[in-house]
């Protein structure tokens, strides 16, 4: 009948205008966080004008995001975010987070003792964590952790130095930090350890001391309950999000113990057998 056919093509229409309003949306959510993130001033909370903002919703935004201010480079690797319950819980998700290492943010600690200067941040945060490096590309999902073994090639203690700032910390949602790339901003790595030498790493107690004190203390486990698991779904789902690999890119794997405020002074991270890391914030 006419009117049936009427009605399938306005139902059609309004398909097709909200799927073009979505992206929009998505499109001017994520010219807002790269402005932000350019004018170094806190991140929106997206999810104050955005309520229903998704999971998948998040990631796209990230994507365009991370993708604008990446300026046509490489991420250097990818990192893993709320991947304890604790951190899952604060920020009201259940499922942890991956996004991209930018590579204006890479610091060498495994040479000299790198000073990070808290004027680059809005919200200087300190984790302490353990990182792998690819051996090898990555460009589909991998099997198992057998699968992931064989593409790494060594392993580093890590600090990941995420910059959370955003507009209303109380309003703050998780996908509202992973909208903004989880807050990825700058990391160190250590002095990698060919992965055939390395320790057992769900095993190792990692400590971090701020001016001779102890400040964070974690489990190689806290990560999602095991390093090679968390790393095994953060190379999934960045795949599944469209980026692929290289050899020598960076995974980070979430934070060990608790993520702690930036301040001032000298710190050590003792990753046990695994390795250390100096470095001071001013």
């Amino acid at each position: 009948m006419k009117w049936m056919k009427r009605f399938a093509g306005v139902m059609l229409l309004v398909v097709l205008l909200s799927g073009c309003a979505a992206a929009a949306d998505v499109e001017s959510m994520a010219a807002e966080v790269y402005q932000a993130a350019v004018e170094k001033r806190p991140f929106p909370v997206l999810t104050v004008e955005n309520p229903g903002m998704t999971e998948a919703d998040s990631y796209a935004v990230q994507k365009l995001y991370s993708e604008k201010l990446l300026a046509g480079k490489r991420p250097v690797g990818f990192k893993a975010g709320l991947t304890t319950e604790a951190t899952m819980k604060r920020f009201g998700s259940d499922v942890p987070f991956a996004a991209v290492l930018f590579p204006d943010g890479y610091m060498d600690g495994a040479s000299a003792a790198p000073v990070v200067k808290r004027i680059g941040f809005g919200t200087l945060m300190i984790e302490s964590e353990i990182g792998f490096v690819l051996g090898e590309p990555v460009s589909a999902p991998l099997k198992d952790i057998d699968e992931l073994k064989g593409k790494i090639a060594f392993l580093a203690p890590a600090i990941e130095l995420p910059d959370l700032s955003f507009t209303d910390m109380k309003a703050l949602r998780g996908v509202d930090i992973n909208a903004a790339a989880i807050s990825s901003r700058a990391f160190i790595l250590g002095k990698t350890v060919p992965k055939a030498e390395a320790p057992d790493i769900n095993e190792l107690v990692p400590v971090l001391a701020l001016d001779g004190a102890e400040v964070n203390r974690g489990r190689g486990s806290d990560a999602l309950g095991d390093q090679w698991k968390a790393a095994l779904w953060l190379v999934n789902k960045m795949v599944e999000e469209g980026w692929t690999m290289e050899k020598g890119d960076i995974l980070l794997t979430g934070a060990l113990g608790n993520m702690i405020p930036g301040k001032p002074g000298n710190y050590e991270y003792d990753a046990g057998a695994l390795g250390r890391i100096s470095f001071t914030v001013k």
